[in-house]
């Protein structure tokens, strides 16, 4: 069994490729009392989640399984419930990663608890506004996630909001409701109300990451920069990872861009003012 399959390596795939392998060889022998008679893999993941493709993952290996594992039989098991947020926040984020490659069919319905449904908040960045809102949700008890892109993000809003992080560390490690890391680290968690500092965007081209890509046999074929390709989804699936760490509330502070970073593509370009589950508040919009 493999969990977080969506983050797999090439590495990682061979050497699951070789164990198979080697339990075929051995047959029966490594069966001994136990009622199954051949090899098997079970795989849990969700490639929309696939954020490491920098460190060499790629969630390829998840979208064409079958052609990566022949099997005389596989079977799928889509998991459609979320018990984490309400459906616009699962609306969002699902608008924006649909762009990228993924497994067809996929789609998330909230379950449990009905909550009111709130919409995903876009603003142009304002340090001052957001530390102001965010110790406004503190007040009222909720967690919160701060997520932001850059470490020097970090320390640009901590001057902003460093009352608020005086009160929560102040209190016993159990009772602390503010958390605050980059949005790779924030992976697995959840928050009442997430605030997301900054835009998801790939900027420079690696060319020695796209030889070993190539190397690898990870992008399509013919594909001269299969890693600059692989990003340009990874950043949607990255706002993705984001906004769905939220429960209640989320809200996205974006720069105004100009020179390369506006040219790029990033994950919010991908915001649609006429959805309602996009509330955009910018002042100067895309197009």
């Amino acid at each position: 069994m493999v969990d977080e399959f969506q983050d797999v390596s090439p590495q990682i795939v061979s050497w699951l490729r070789a164990s198979l392998r080697e339990i075929r060889s051995r047959g029966p022998a490594m069966h001994v009392g136990r009622g199954a008679q051949r090899s098997s893999l079970l795989c849990v993941g969700d490639d929309w989640q696939s954020i490491y493709g920098w460190r060499g993952s790629s969630p390829s290996y998840f979208m064409a399984f079958n052609k990566q594992f022949p099997s005389p039989t596989t079977t799928r098991v889509m998991l459609t419930d979320n018990y984490r947020s309400h459906q616009h926040i699962i609306d969002a984020a699902e608008h924006i990663v649909r762009a990228a490659a993924a497994i067809p069919g996929k789609k998330a319905k909230a379950s449990g608890v009905s909550r009111s449904l709130s919409p995903v908040n876009v603003l142009d960045r304002d340090d001052e506004g957001l530390a102001r809102r965010l110790d406004e949700h503190y007040r009222n008890g909720d967690s919160i996630l701060m997520l932001y892109r850059k470490s020097s993000d970090k320390l640009l809003i901590e001057k902003y909001i460093q009352p608020t992080v005086n009160v929560d560390s102040s209190l016993p490690y159990d009772a602390r409701r503010l958390r605050q890391m980059t949005y790779h680290s924030a992976k697995g968690l959840q928050a009442d109300a997430v605030f997301l500092l900054g835009d998801c965007q790939h900027l420079s081209s690696s060319p020695y990451k796209n030889q070993v890509y190539r190397m690898a046999g990870l992008g399509q074929d013919g594909d001269a920069e299969p890693y600059d390709s692989a990003q340009k989804d990874e950043i949607l699936r990255l706002a993705y990872v984001g906004i769905t760490r939220a429960v209640q509330h989320c809200y996205w502070y974006v720069d105004g861009q100009d020179g390369q970073a506006a040219n790029g593509p990033k994950a919010s370009d991908r915001i649609a003012t006429d959805k309602p589950f996009f509330a955009d508040h910018r002042r100067v919009r895309k197009g």
